[in-house]
């Protein structure tokens, strides 16, 4: 029974081997047809002079809009074969196991792709944090020492992580243009969620249109900011028990039913093959959903009354 199982598995992958190949084989062919396409049209179609105060800001695509907030560099190629892979494992548990442990699957490995997704992200937002007063900074020596304020935008941007590189390009080639790069600063600060970089915009936006002095506008900004990060250090650290109760509420009953589902095999077979088990299972499904739900909105609920 186990060479029979070892020769379906070998099979199996073989087969979503191929599929794979073919997909991307189909995927690149649709892709060049769509530039082709894209690169005609842009030909017969008469160039659009844009007015000098276009505002220019991030457009990005759904997909790349989600993999840049998350910092994840990754083609569309390489998207789908994880994609690829994702739908055949879940087609393999069908074969072998059943619908229902397919669904079981399904929802963790969505759950575990959003938890992922979601850490990454807050990681690049509390980077972004951390660097941000720093980069004031840095625009403000470089304004004493002289240079203008494009000039000292695009070295301390330029100096900056590799967290800054959807807006570094945007930044130093609207400054080179001439056009109003502001508007670059907003898209980046909508992308991620910082009001703080909304606010250096804004700054430099109301400079450049009164002729005021941009230090002592951006003095305050960096103060500002500096308060807002210790105020956020201290009310994590006030919250830190509240979260991670709340964390293990939420991950501490399907980590159980795993546990039962592998230790007890009697259990796994009524609760996985009896109609019984399967609404057992449909009901704890819906009950954890809905308690996850309650976890988040009570972690983002902390310190708000």
């Amino acid at each position: 029974m186990s060479e029979q199982l070892f020769w379906l598995m070998s099979l199996l992958v073989g087969f979503l081997a191929i599929l794979y190949l073919l997909l991307q084989l189909v995927w690149e062919q649709l892709s060049a047809a769509v530039r082709l396409r894209k690169q005609i049209r842009q030909r017969l179609n008469p160039p659009v002079v844009k007015s000098e105060n276009a505002q220019v800001a991030i457009d990005l695509g759904p997909l790349d809009h989600l993999l840049v907030r998350a910092g994840i560099h990754w083609s569309t190629s390489k998207v789908s074969g994880v994609l690829a892979i994702m739908i055949g494992f879940v087609v393999a548990i069908v074969v072998f196991r059943g619908w229902v442990e397919a669904l079981v699957a399904v929802f963790f490995l969505a759950t575990g792709v959003v938890t992922l997704w979601r850490l990454m992200y807050e990681k690049q937002r509390r980077q972004i944090f951390a660097e941000l007063p720093v980069i004031v900074d840095s625009v403000i020596r470089s304004l004493s020492a002289g240079r203008s304020v494009e000039q000292s935008l695009a070295i301390a941007f330029g100096d900056a992580s590799p967290v800054f590189n959807p807006l570094v390009f945007r930044l130093k080639s609207a400054i080179a243009q001439g056009r109003d790069y502001t508007p670059i600063l907003d898209g980046f600060a909508g992308l991620y969620n910082i009001p703080s970089i909304t606010q250096v915009a804004l700054a430099l936006r109301t400079s450049a249109r009164f002729g005021s002095s941009v230090r002592p506008v951006l003095l305050e900004v960096s103060k500002a900011i500096r308060a807002r990060q210790e105020l956020r250090q201290e009310f994590m650290a006030a919250t830190a028990e509240t979260r991670f109760t709340a964390m293990v509420f939420a991950l501490m009953p399907p980590a159980m039913a795993v546990y039962i589902v592998l230790m007890n095999e009697d259990f796994a077979e009524t609760l996985l093959n009896t109609g019984t088990g399967h609404t057992m299972l449909i009901i704890a499904g819906v009950l954890q959903l809905l308690g996850s739900a309650l976890i988040w909105n009570l972690i983002r609920g902390v310190g708000r009354g």
